[in-house]
């Protein structure tokens, strides 16, 4: 659950030195999932992306009864376009969960993203990479959702949880056809590589402003699934026209 989680909240050069593609990131959007556990509804998560400038804050939090246990998550995090990194970079996420897995975190990061010193129920560790950011997963999620707009196939990044740094790889398998309640749409289809005890399929929808509609998690006999049911957008009148436009062409 807290990968899948972490994934919905989800290292490449870009070639521009400002922020890339400024009108698919400066709206205020709400975006609302069902969970499923083994095909059986279980809970919901929202995210609220709110941008200003170069960076954002993201609020997210659900809950979800699987196994006769109510589990309840609360995330808030901070990003920022990086001109030198060419990256989205994290500044700081805090995390509460309680359930089947109970945590308090707050985490901060350096300020070129490449160290962070996260609290974790009262103990404290240091992370660090000499070579790339660490991201946690909103980032990731806007990071990830960038590439995709812009055509790349495969990128990985390393990604800053609440106990770890781990390297992740994906890549596009190509599109498909989903349905959800805004209607039959073609979609992105990204899978995690370069692992052999999970699988984790996502699926971004290029006419819904690239968002993530869907996502499947799998590890022995669990199974987890999301899909979303709303997707909220307030923008700036000029931006809205512009995008509106592109979404159009693409």
């Amino acid at each position: 659950m807290r990968i899948l989680l972490s994934l919905l909240l989800t290292l490449v050069v870009f070639p521009t030195k400002a922020i890339p593609l400024p009108d698919f990131h400066q709206c205020k959007k709400t975006l609302s999932y069902q969970l499923y556990f083994s095909g059986l509804k279980v809970g919901t998560l929202e995210r609220h992306v709110h941008w200003r400038g170069n960076g954002a804050k993201v609020y997210a939090y659900g809950s979800a009864n699987v196994l006769v246990t109510k589990n309840k998550y609360n995330n808030q995090s901070q990003l920022v376009w990086s001109a030198e990194k060419q990256s989205f970079i994290t500044q700081s996420f805090t995390q509460q969960i309680s359930g089947l897995v109970s945590r308090n975190v707050v985490a901060a990061f350096g300020k070129d993203g490449q160290s962070a010193t996260v609290t974790k129920d009262g103990e404290t560790k240091h992370y660090e990479d000499p070579e790339f950011p660490l991201l946690d997963g909103d980032t990731l999620g806007t990071q990830l959702r960038l590439l995709l707009i812009q055509g790349k196939t495969k990128f990985d990044f390393m990604m800053q949880s609440t106990s770890g740094v781990n390297h992740y790889f994906f890549e596009v398998l190509g599109t498909e056809e989903v349905e959800n309640r805004y209607g039959k749409m073609k979609a992105i289809k990204v899978r995690q590589t370069e692992v052999n005890d999970r699988q984790i399929d996502m699926w971004f929808a290029p006419e819904l402003d690239y968002q993530l509609v869907k996502a499947k998690y799998k590890r022995n006999l669990l199974r987890l699934e999301a899909e979303i049911v709303q997707f909220k957008k307030v923008c700036p009148e000029d931006i809205e026209v512009k995008q509106t436009a592109k979404l159009k062409v693409q």
